[in-house]
């Protein structure tokens, strides 16, 4: 059963005070489960190792080093004919090997060269690599393999990981004179698309959202177990008893999206997708998280939107959440 958005200790929330008691709760349920970063974020050390000037714009190539001596590299696009300081976007790679070659365009599906057609369209954007894939894969590893990350961090889980290393790249953009702050936004698909979701729930610094196959519901997914394996990639190791248990997880993919509101926010799923499986009970989280915009009286910075295209991000999706990003980053 997909939990109530606004209800809380049994009672309807009408108030906006009442949901922002909800939302602390929603709050403490999701950092209990994913952990509490055990070591300060504190980017820092940036430097471009690499730079290439392209037809729209200049692809740099950057590394800095966040908690403990962790290093990231990225790519930081920047338009050609863009007046300073303009308004960027973090954009967030699927779970791909390459990592943010393919949203750069260097390499991959060209669908998935988000970041490419973003800086195209005048925007600064950061892509950086995840744990576990690019430039960040573990030594004598493959891809997207987490273990070396829990024998450090047995407490911690990836999720968590990932919303740090997404307010890190958030950091990097606040270092940059060209880049207006008061203008960023946050997109991915698939594996991106959820680490968009949760980085836009728990950084008020994002001010516009955009999750492609990134949403579901933990209590109705077909392919739940997913988030929670014994080996490969764990998103979230403390979920898997309550899958195999069949009880309800002490948190939903709903509720942090609903973390978001009243910031802008654009979800893009399919009613079919197979990394999810069936996907219509997405229809009702569509309705539940409007209620929670119309309760700020912010109807409007809501919009969802459901295909059947399966696990993808096609055209005239990424011209909607272009035009999304647009509309809040470029008035």
């Amino acid at each position: 059963m997909i939990k109530q958005l606004l209800l809380h200790d049994g009672a309807a929330i009408t108030e906006l005070d009442q949901w922002q008691k909800k939302r602390e709760d929603i709050i403490s349920r999701l950092y209990k489960t994913i952990g509490t970063p055990p070591v300060s974020r504190n980017t820092r050390d940036i430097e471009i190792v690499d730079e290439e000037p392209l037809k729209e714009y200049t692809r740099r190539k950057i590394r800095y080093i966040v908690g403990d001596n962790d290093c990231i590299m990225a790519y930081v696009l920047i338009p050609n004919d863009v007046t300073f300081p303009a308004p960027a976007v973090v954009a967030m790679h699927q779970t791909v090997n390459s990592g943010k070659n393919e949203v750069a365009g260097i390499d991959g599906s060209k669908d998935f060269a988000y970041g490419d057609e973003l800086a195209q369209r005048g925007y600064i954007v950061i892509a950086p690599d995840y744990l576990a894939a690019g430039e960040r894969i573990y030594p004598c590893t493959e891809a997207f393999e987490s273990n070396p990350f829990y024998e450090k961090y047995p407490n911690w889980s990836m999720v968590g990981k990932n919303m740090e290393d997404s307010m890190a790249a958030v950091d990097v953009l606040y270092t940059l004179d060209y880049v207006d702050t008061t203008k960023i936004g946050a997109v991915g698909h698939s594996h991106g698309g959820h680490n968009a979701l949760f980085a836009t729930a728990v950084d008020a610094r994002i001010t516009v959202g955009v999750s492609n196959c990134g949403m579901s519901v933990f209590s109705e997914e077909e392919y739940r177990l997913e988030w929670s394996l014994e080996e490969g990639y764990i998103y979230i190791p403390v979920l898997r008893k309550y899958f195999l248990e069949d009880l309800e997880p002490p948190f939903d993919i709903h509720e942090v999206a609903a973390l978001i509101a009243p910031r802008p926010f654009l979800n893009i799923s399919s009613y079919f997708d197979k990394a999810y499986g069936n996907q219509e009970f997405l229809a009702e989280v569509g309705v539940q998280l409007y209620r929670v915009y119309k309760l700020y009286g912010k109807q409007n910075q809501f919009s969802y939107f459901m295909h059947g295209n399966d696990h993808s991000f096609p055209y005239y999706a990424r011209n909607l959440a272009y035009a999304w990003l647009d509309r809040f980053l470029k008035t």
